[in-house]
């Protein structure tokens, strides 16, 4: 089906790849790791939907997986791997960014890059913190993404949300010294409507809202030139998935227009280009280069003097 919206503009298709019950900030019998080996799984019944759409629309995605996973679903990770798609991190127990120390975060990383790297055969160079809990209060979090090889974040919105967001983040991709080294941060797509700025491309808000208030929010973006990243969940797809005992908001954030998630996606994927997070990435012409200053992020020519200047802000 020809792109009603054609354009040059190749953008990045991820899946946080998590079982069901992998929920922040929410008690739920499944907060110890220990009974995630006995729970019912879903994961590999749901994920096999989403390789379908890709491979209907011969895309190319990045899933960025819990490190768990690693080591009790071998096989699935290893089958995406072989699929030719991108595997990326989403740490090793799904813990928010931002109620770990720099010490516990670190051993989570490591513990999820080496089982990830070893059943896939992947550098897994793309980490996505769950909640996109990376927010100014765990910015120590980046030199320590690179010292254990992260070369790409895509865990920052660019605007207010529940576990994260930084209402003045930059929009685009750019170049972030760390003092471990240089990486890319890729913020997750945003649009502006009534002079807010609010997400519109995955997940809850994916399902909440219409195809054409997505459609606007992807030509927003691709009129400053800028690719979408999209987002999903396996469990999205699954309207028959176990319910969790979630406060109501919660509840309904988590399960609203469960059934529309695979005909929204079936469309988006028709509608526009897509690829991995590394095929977004390639064809950006020019990546701004902020740095590590005193717990922010700022940009290169403003470090010495810093003090005042927001945090990593950018143009809309």
């Amino acid at each position: 089906m020809a792109s009603p919206f054609p354009n040059d503009i190749v953008n990045a298709f991820c899946i946080d790849l998590e079982e069901w019950f992998h929920v922040c900030e929410v008690s739920t019998p499944y907060d110890d790791p220990k009974t995630w080996e006995t729970a019912q799984t879903c994961i590999v019944k749901d994920t096999e939907v989403i390789l379908r759409l890709l491979d209907e629309a011969k895309t190319k995605a990045t899933f960025l997986a819990v490190g768990w996973l690693a080591e009790h679903r071998r096989d699935l990770i290893k089958r995406i791997s072989d699929a030719g798609h991108e595997i990326g991190c989403h740490t090793h127990f799904h813990r928010l960014v931002y109620e770990l120390t720099p010490e516990q975060y670190e051993a989570d990383l490591t513990r999820a890059l080496g089982a990830l790297r070893e059943v896939s055969g992947q550098p897994v160079a793309v980490f996505r913190a769950p909640g996109f809990s990376i927010k100014p209060s765990c910015f120590w979090a980046y030199p320590i993404m690179r010292r254990h090889g992260v070369m790409v974040d895509v865990s920052i919105v660019p605007a207010p949300r529940a576990h994260g967001g930084i209402n003045a983040f930059a929009r685009d991709p750019f170049i972030l010294h760390t003092g471990e080294g240089t990486m890319k941060v890729f913020p997750m797509s945003i649009m502006t409507a009534l002079g807010q700025r609010i997400q519109f491309s995955g997940g809850g808000y994916l399902r909440l809202f219409s195809m054409p208030i997505v459609h606007y929010g992807f030509r927003q973006n691709h009129r400053a030139g800028r690719p979408v990243m999209t987002y999903i969940h396996p469990r999205e797809v699954n309207p028959q998935q176990p319910r969790l005992k979630l406060p109501w908001k919660r509840r309904f954030k988590y399960y609203v227009n469960m059934e529309t998630t695979e005909a929204k996606l079936r469309q988006m994927l028709q509608s526009y280009r897509f690829g991995t997070v590394a095929d977004a990435l390639a064809q950006v012409k020019h990546f701004d280069e902020y740095e590590m200053a005193d717990g922010d992020i700022v940009p290169v020519r403003e470090a010495a003097a810093h003090g005042s200047a927001d945090v990593a802000q950018g143009a809309d």
